[in-house]
């Protein structure tokens, strides 16, 4: 199955796309990528793997509560790889395509 992300406050839509889509902190790519590969300058296909695991296992905790507005900070863990200020003020929703 497909989805889709949104990530949003009250009124202003933050994120709306495909989770690979998602901005990626650069530090934490990295460190997963010497975690997995012993590879400080991951190449593409490194970084591809890298950022399908982060995602995967972000849909994972977020599968329970599709089409849900779930509260960041309900899941702070799961999502501190996105590269987005201030997302622990923000909800996020999964949503099938």
């Amino acid at each position: 199955m497909k989805y889709k992300i949104m990530i949003k406050n009250e009124n202003q839509i933050i994120f709306d796309g495909r989770p690979l889509d998602l901005p990626i902190k650069k530090d934490i790519l990295i460190s997963k990528s010497v975690e997995m590969f012993n590879d400080e300058d991951p190449c593409i296909i490194h970084q591809t793997y890298v950022i399908e695991t982060l995602v995967d296992q972000l849909i994972s905790k977020l599968k329970k509560q599709i089409n849900e507005e779930v509260s960041i900070i309900d899941i702070k863990e799961s999502v501190r790889f996105i590269d987005i200020d201030q997302l622990e003020t923000y909800k996020i929703i999964l949503r099938s395509k």
